[in-house]
């Protein structure tokens, strides 16, 4: 009876021994939750969370910021736009003459002089002011480039540098505008789109924050064209009524 007995107490003990460490395994994990959540390791919690709240509302902020600046660059393109259809449609209807054309019809040459235009630098320059309407800028700059090349002294290559620095500026690559404005007046000084020329210079001054210079040239426009639709447009981004 001993000896069964023994061996009974013997084989719990084992497997007591067993056991207890699977328990002890088992138990680790609930104290330790319970230690995680004591006042100090709570309150962690609660500050990351805080700081992800704020994180969420500065990059909320940051997108409203953006979508902003989107918004300004949607309605400054919307502008030019309008800008070129207004001039375009006011030249198809013979409000402001034809292009390059002195007050009695006839072509004005860059120097000043008046006479008629060949019939295939017409076209070539034609060639450059449909693409322009069409919307197609990058075939329009790139027609109008062959016509200056080809033709550099012609009647109407003033005209071909304006609308390439219109069209350049519709694109908003406006050092390459500029430039093409800056030969209107620089090279063609008696030409109708000096003044034109003029008042986009200031644009391009103006929006790349060179106000002092931009209010100077819009000056400059007012002073030496003072009934041009030029100096009127000025005179508008001088007082700040240009919407």
């Amino acid at each position: 009876m001993i000896a069964p007995m023994r061996a009974t107490i013997r084989n719990t003990l084992v497997a007591a021994a067993l056991v207890a460490p699977l328990g002890a395994a088992q138990a680790a994990p609930t104290m330790q939750l319970a230690q995680n959540n004591t006042g100090p390791n709570l309150f962690a919690l609660y500050q990351q969370i805080q700081q992800l709240q704020q994180q969420v509302r500065n990059l909320n902020g940051q997108v409203d910021t953006l979508q902003y600046q989107l918004d300004q660059q949607k309605q400054g393109q919307r502008d030019l736009y309008q800008d070129i259809d207004k001039r375009l449609a006011k030249l198809e209807s013979g409000a402001a003459g034809r292009a390059g054309s002195s007050s009695d019809g006839a072509p004005r040459g860059a120097g000043g002089q008046t006479g008629p235009v060949d019939p295939a630098v017409q076209s070539a320059y034609m060639a450059g002011f449909n693409k322009l309407k069409d919307g197609d800028y990058p075939a329009a700059i790139d027609a109008f480039k062959a016509f200056v090349a080809e033709h550099p002294e012609t009647a109407l290559t003033p005209n071909a540098w304006y609308w390439m620095g219109e069209a350049y500026y519709v694109q908003q690559k406006p050092d390459a505008a500029r430039q093409s404005f800056e030969t209107v007046v620089n090279r063609f000084s008696a030409s109708p789109k000096v003044a034109d020329s003029l008042y986009k210079i200031g644009l391009i001054q103006a929006s790349s924050g060179n106000d002092d210079n931009a209010q100077a040239t819009f000056e400059r426009v007012i002073s030496q064209y003072p009934d041009s639709d030029a100096a009127n447009q000025a005179k508008s981004q001088l007082s700040g009524d240009n919407g």
